[in-house]
C-alpha cells in the first residue's frame, strides 16, 4: 500500500471512484473518460497549483485525493482545498481517508500554506464526521450556485 501521485493509466480507476461518489451522493453527474483526460492533461501542466495522488493497494487504486493550492490577500501564505477525497466502498473502514488526509496535509504545510479547506455536501454526514474527527471544522460557510449546461 502506498500514495503516490496519479498516473495516466489510473484513470479508469479514478473514474470508478468518482462514480461510487457520484451515487453515493445521489448525484447525477456526467464522468466520462474524454472529460477526466482533459483534466488530467490541464492539472499536470499546473503542477505549482494541482496536485493529485492516488492510494494504490496490489495495482488497485483504492483512493484519490486532488488538492488545488491557492493563495489569497487574507490568508498571506496561501490555502490547500481538498477537491476530492474518495475511498473505494471496497477499501473503507481501513484508514485509507485518514493517511490520505494526512498526505495532503502535509503537502500543505510543505507548501508553507496557511491552512487547509475542503467543501462537503450538506447532507454528507459520513464526510462531515470524517473531517471533524480529524480536526477540521466549520469556520465559514461556503456558499455556490451551480450553472445549468
Amino acid at each position: 500500500m502506498a500514495i503516490r501521485k496519479w498516473q495516466e493509466q489510473d484513470l479508469p480507476q479514478i473514474i470508478a471512484l468518482l462514480q461510487e461518489l457520484n451515487e453515493a451522493l445521489g448525484e447525477d453527474q456526467e464522468i466520462d473518460d474524454s472529460t477526466v483526460r482533459e483534466h488530467y492533461v490541464n492539472m499536470n501542466e499546473q503542477p505549482e497549483v494541482y496536485e493529485n495522488y492516488v492510494f494504490e493497494d496490489n495495482g488497485m487504486v483504492a483512493g484519490f485525493l486532488s488538492l488545488l493550492f491557492y493563495r489569497t490577500i487574507y490568508h498571506k501564505r496561501g490555502t490547500a482545498l481538498i477537491n476530492e477525497l474518495i475511498v473505494s466502498k471496497a477499501y473503507r473502514n481501513q484508514k485509507i481517508g485518514e493517511q490520505l488526509l494526512q498526505y495532503g496535509m502535509n503537502a500543505a504545510r510543505e507548501r508553507g500554506m496557511d491552512e487547509i479547506e475542503v467543501g462537503v455536501m450538506q447532507d454528507n454526514i459520513g464526510a462531515i464526521k470524517f473531517y471533524k474527527k480529524h480536526g477540521i471544522t466549520e469556520e465559514y460557510v461556503l456558499l455556490g450556485m451551480e450553472f445549468g449546461q
